[in-house]
């Protein structure tokens, strides 16, 4: 075939989709320039997932939804008449920089398929991302189909018609949402994929594949016990490595022994698992994580080492989560060698964890009492500083709550005041610096910041009780009693507004006068009448 002809190959985008306004409009951007063709297959939208796959030219065809997503692929691929399928999601975008490589592939490319690197946005609050490799192109040809009512598969036909050879990894990648915790939530996949994986292990119960999904939705609803006896029937049924799943059924079926504290039957499978795949870090990681439980730290420090070492493959061959190769090996390395009683590799290892994710903050609430073991309370917040390199808000509120943690509350209330002058309305800044000050015993400071609190801060409910406390602690009973006048009725608070009071002041009977010498707080007397006004004595 002349380059000429090969570079007028076209790319058919094959999708199905069911009320995806949300995400459907980023999914269609992000792949508009370089396909020729756009195919949808709608199950029964009722929002605007039609029209917006209309305004991009998207040729829409209707089929009944009937708990088979291999049928409605097939549909999609039937309407398809270009040279070669992309398969997306409404949920995914194609990565814009890969736009060269994919237009490459399909010029001059040999294989029948090729996998991108999905990269699956699991958990947001984290920034933990699990990589998996995925068939995602593929020359348009009538044996090629999906089979699968749930996670089908197109790469079983392929390999059939062809060889296992036919197929070929890319590092090309595409950015996955649709199992970020809130959507999950939001669209109970869950427990639509349950319903139709039951179905389909009934169907076909000497399917390992199918077990496997079974199993899988289990483990998300946490029923662990079904989901072991389904990874028991999967490994049965299974052909071994040369079934793409069974690296993900390793991974699924431990990290569940592990869940239930089974480690040695868990180490077992682990051994196993290694020895079948023994470039997949995440295997080595939960093996460590079965020494550190059973307090074996030497074993577990040698293999999340291990873990650094294998690292995350720029294409991977196996669903990997990368930060269990990265800075949780790092995290929980670091707790080993705490454990171990050898501080400075705590202390270095903790230090990148954070360094890697700078959402691992607890890396940092970790790090700072090691730091102070070896150096000067000092020295040991000037390094944290350091560390972090506070500029935004979060940073140096991060920091203030780190030094509050260890009762440094002149280094927090400086943090807190940097902050303030970048945000200077910033409600967290005022509650922390009422916290802050009413730790150091300045009731009279404190009042100052819990007052700054409007009504709809989260924390405004909550300063009400300290503020209570604040005036009575002063001796400002007028205001307290105004305070307590317009919160009276709501007995929930008054339990909560007697437990901050009771527990503030056994706090200072216990550290003495340190703080506060002139506090009336401590009067056992007025202790006694507030239980009383409370209903609590």
């Amino acid at each position: 075939m002349s380059a000429k002809k090969a570079k007028k190959k076209k790319i058919s985008l094959c999708m199905i989709v069911k009320d995806e306004e949300r995400y459907l409009p980023a999914c269609l951007e992000s792949v508009r320039t370089f396909v020729h063709e756009i195919i949808i297959v709608d199950t029964g939208s009722k929002d605007r997932t039609v029209e917006i796959a209309k305004k991009y030219g998207a040729k829409v065809f209707y089929t009944p939804w009937e708990d088979d997503f291999a049928k409605a692929r097939n549909v999609s691929l039937e309407k398809a008449t270009g040279d070669w399928i992309l398969h997306l999601d409404a949920d995914e975008q194609f990565e814009q920089e890969d736009k060269a490589k994919i237009l490459s592939l399909v010029r001059s490319g040999t294989a029948e398929g090729y996998l991108f690197q999905v990269i699956n946005y699991n958990f947001e609050s984290t920034g933990d991302v699990c990589v998996f490799p995925s068939l995602r192109l593929w020359k348009n040809k009538p044996e090629y189909r999906f089979v699968g009512a749930l996670h089908e598969q197109i790469s079983l036909s392929i390999i059939e018609h062809t060889t296992a050879d036919s197929l070929s990894v890319t590092p090309i990648r595409i950015h996955h949402y649709g199992y970020a915790e809130a959507v999950m939530k939001e669209k109970r996949k869950t427990e639509r994929n349950i319903k139709i994986a039951e179905l389909e292990v009934k169907k076909h119960p000497e399917n390992g594949f199918y077990h496997y999904n079974l199993g899988t939705e289990y483990l998300r609803l946490h029923r662990y016990q079904e989901a072991i006896q389904q990874f028991q029937l999967a490994w049965e049924h299974s052909r071994g490595v040369q079934e793409v799943w069974v690296a993900s059924l390793f991974k699924n079926y431990t990290s569940t022994l592990l869940m239930i504290r089974k480690f040695p039957e868990a180490l077992h499978l682990l051994n196993k698992g290694i020895q079948l795949f023994p470039d997949f870090a995440d295997l080595f990681y939960l093996k460590a994580v079965c020494h550190f439980e059973l307090g074996q730290y030497h074993q577990a420090a040698e293999l999340f080492q291990q873990c650094l070492m294998v690292g995350a493959s720029p294409t991977p061959q196996y669903p990997s989560n990368k930060a269990l190769s990265n800075e949780k090996a790092h995290y929980a390395l670091a707790l080993a060698y705490e454990k171990l009683n050898q501080v400075d590799k705590a202390i270095h290892h903790f230090q990148q964890a954070y360094l890697c994710n700078r959402n691992l903050k607890e890396s940092l609430y970790q790090l700072f009492p090691l730091l102070c073991r070896k150096d000067s309370m000092e020295q040991a917040r000037t390094r944290l500083h350091d560390i972090v390199q506070p500029a935004q808000v979060e940073e140096y509120t991060l920091l203030a709550q780190i030094f509050m943690t260890w009762h440094q509350y002149s280094a927090a209330r400086h943090c807190l005041l940097e902050a303030e002058r970048i945000e200077p309305n910033n409600q967290q800044i005022f509650y922390l610096a009422g916290i802050c000050s009413l730790r150091e015993g300045n009731y009279a400071q404190a009042v100052y910041w819990f007052k700054r609190l409007d009504k709809m801060s989260p924390n405004y409910d909550v300063a009400q009780l300290f503020l209570y406390y604040c005036y009575a602690a002063v001796g400002q009973q007028e205001a307290a009693l105004h305070l307590l006048s317009s919160i009276e009725k709501n007995e929930p608070f008054l339990r909560a507004l007697a437990k901050v009071y009771l527990e503030e002041a056994a706090l200072l009977l216990q550290e003495g006068l340190f703080y506060h010498p002139g506090s009336s707080i401590i009067n056992p007397k007025q202790i006694h009448q507030i239980r009383e006004v409370m209903s609590l004595a």
